[in-house]
């Protein structure tokens, strides 16, 4: 049996029949139903698409027909996908909302979008679906992921029950058919952005336009040869399926394209553990992350002795040259090559190993900006980390900053030879490194490395501070304010219910309008330089990027967050946040105590340290992006106090108005 290669569901099916019970799919801390676990549990393809169409059933039983809405309410979790696949099996539209979302965003969205149905991931939420229902929500049915306690409202199932209901009442054949009525015309998913500049939108992703965005993300010449070569990857899955940016790398790439095996983490609390125990080969995420990882190599690195620091000195020499090398797809020397060998040895193969990193061949950024810094920091490691761009209304990818032959290369074109190294390149980087096998502390794989390296390897370019290239069959260019402009087949069809800002999301002749400002560089890779919305004009008429400059702060390592003030001021002035270990460790190497956090901040030496930081950043601006005045804030900006999205990004209007006394005491002069 085959199923259609142009809908989310056939290819799920499709990859399904094909792996089997012989592949592992799906692996959390839950048990098989849906309840936390201290121990991993694992799913088989087979066995996931088996519950999917058991699921399925439950859900034709329960009402939900082609074209209804049906929310996913959930953090990232097996049944999350499970759910997903029934849906899409009914032919009905996907909702996913964040599992952080208030009961007033809960009953805004889930009114919004005239969803039918709601799938919780715990009671908790469960009961957030049944009080927005006594408020006038139409949900007819509220189905949870784990058991209940105690008797269960009017209308509501577990999994288990909606399992049971459809088996009695509908046939296989029946799934069978709507899976197959699914077109590639036909609504996939209706995303509600995160609302970080006011209400959520609700942006409508056809099957074409995410199908088209998993053949877009997947189209380089190293990726393609993967999935030839059938090699199942394991992605630490930790960000929220409900965004399209983890949706996309993990689930609709990583796995539905890729055949990779789903890893979830336990929460974001727990990466760090979790990567200890599970070792992934890919890891998608924030920036965040990986401006953690940065900064918590680098201080411990800075606590050693003087011998210590000087060999990661001259490793990270070595690794900045192997990034640049990269960058420009030119060959490093062969003196170069050797001690960069050797830096992995004797460095970064430890840092790695000690981070639970060995494993891990492919890092991926979305979401926000990531410093250029930190991006070479990571490369540096010898892993390889993507950027991309795009956002929700795009599906979401559409630029892909990953490595790719410079200079016309053409594998399709290539001789027997080159195409061996190719191969070659990507057992040793690929296959080899994720079994925590290094090239480099192998004399043959070394070798075969070197060898391939210098026939075709060094032709791959990726160029750190930028997000890459238009994505396969992806129009792009710059308006005359700054603004990128989009047109591809990954392109949303609008927003539901706003048929007028829909209008205003694109020009007249169709393009796209992103609302971020950017650049091409000379070899056409993009550079994103703000939000668009987010452009400061001070009252002395500058425009002004926030980000970039909130940037250089948090790179600063006692500082862990950073929001400028500035629009329309006569100055520029910014809320800062400590990061608070570190800021500890420098108080007791220096001699200082102090009883709390408040304490902490309000002493001269570390008032003085946090003016050397922002002197540092303040000597390489001009002088009208200079913070002229800042506050220190005792408390982070958090998702759970409402100043970060769930994917951590700055609600500036939010911490406007929680800090206006703050930031009023700046401008009293």
């Amino acid at each position: 049996m085959a199923y259609r290669t142009d809908t989310l569901c056939g290819i799920f099916h499709n990859q399904a029949l094909r792996y089997g019970d012989q592949v592992e799919f799906l692996r959390a801390k839950f048990d098989k139903n849906g309840n936390p676990s201290s121990q991993w549990h694992s799913r088989t393809w087979k066995e996931t698409r088996d519950e999917a169409i058991a699921l399925a059933k439950g859900l034709i039983a329960l009402g939900l027909n082609k074209g209804d809405r049906a929310v996913i309410f959930s953090e990232s979790r097996p049944r999350w996908i499970i759910a997903d696949q029934a849906i899409q099996a009914c032919g009905a539209i996907l909702v996913p909302l964040y599992p952080t979302v208030t009961l007033e965003e809960l009953e805004f969205m889930t009114m919004d979008s005239g969803a039918t149905m709601l799938i919780a991931s715990t009671q908790e939420r469960g009961e957030m679906a049944v009080k927005i229902r006594a408020k006038g929500v139409p949900i007819k049915n509220i189905l949870v992921m784990c058991s209940w306690d105690g008797t269960k409202p009017e209308g509501v199932y577990t999994y288990e029950d909606a399992m049971a209901l459809g088996k009695q009442k509908v046939r296989d054949q029946e799934v069978e058919n709507k899976i197959n009525s699914v077109g590639p015309e036909d609504i996939a998913s209706i995303i509600y952005t995160s609302g970080t500049t006011g209400r959520q939108k609700g942006a409508i992703l056809t099957q074409k336009n995410m199908v088209s965005n998993i053949q877009q993300a997947s189209s380089s010449t190293l990726v393609r040869r993967q999935r030839e070569l059938g090699l199942h990857l394991i992605f630490l899955v930790h960000l929220p399926l409900c965004h399209v940016f983890a949706r996309s790398c993990d689930y609709h790439v990583g796995a539905l394209q890729q055949g990779g095996i789903l890893v979830f983490a336990e929460s974001y609390e727990k990466i760090p553990q979790n990567i200890l125990e599970v070792r992934p080969n890919v890891i998608a995420s924030v920036p965040r992350l990986w401006e953690k990882i940065n900064d918590t190599t680098k201080s411990i690195v800075f606590r050693q002795n003087k011998t210590v620091r000087f060999i990661f000195a001259w490793a990270m020499k070595l690794g900045e040259k192997y990034s640049h090398a990269m960058e420009t797809a030119t060959r490093m020397n062969q003196i170069d090559l050797l001690q960069f060998a050797l830096a992995n040895i004797l460095v970064f193969n430890k840092i790695r190993k000690k981070a639970g990193l060995d494993r891990l061949v492919l890092g991926e950024s979305g979401g926000g900006k990531l410093s250029k810094e930190v991006c070479v920091f990571i490369r540096s490691l010898g892993i390889q980390l993507i950027e991309g761009y795009g956002l929700t209304e795009t599906s979401p990818v559409a630029n892909f900053n990953e490595p790719e032959f410079s200079g016309g290369f053409d594998i399709s074109k290539a001789g027997w030879f080159k195409k061996k190294m190719i191969d070659l390149t990507i057992h040793l980087m690929v296959t080899k490194q994720a079994q925590g096998l290094s090239p480099y502390t192998n004399l043959i794989r070394s070798l075969g490395l070197s060898l391939a390296y210098n026939t075709v390897a060094h032709k791959l370019q990726i160029k750190p501070g930028t997000v890459g290239k238009p994505a396969l069959w992806t129009e792009e260019k710059i308006a005359e304010d700054g603004e990128i402009l989009v047109k591809g087949p990954q392109v949303f069809q609008g927003y539901w219910n706003l048929p007028e800002a829909t209008k205003e999301a694109f020009t007249e002749d169709g393009w796209f309008k992103t609302g971020d400002i950017g650049e091409f560089d000379k070899d056409g890779f993009l550079l994103i330089t703000d939000r668009k919305k987010e452009l400061f004009v001070t009252s002395g008429g500058k425009n002004i990027a926030p980000h970039p400059i909130e940037l250089a702060i948090i790179g600063k390592p006692y500082i862990d967050q950073a929001c400028l003030v500035g629009d329309a001021r006569k100055y520029i002035s910014a809320l800062i946040v400590p990061d608070f270990p570190e800021l500890y460790r420098y108080s007791k190497r220096n001699g200082i105590s102090a009883c709390s956090d408040k304490d902490l901040i309000a002493n001269e030496q570390i008032r003085a340290l946090f003016q050397k930081q922002i002197d540092e950043v303040n000597e390489k601006l001009p002088r009208y992006e200079q913070i002229k005045y800042y506050k220190v804030l005792e408390k982070p900006f958090s998702v759970t106090t409402g100043e970060l999205t769930p994917t951590l990004k700055l609600k500036r209007r939010i911490v406007f108005e929680k800090y206006k006394d703050e930031i009023e005491s700046m401008y009293k002069n």
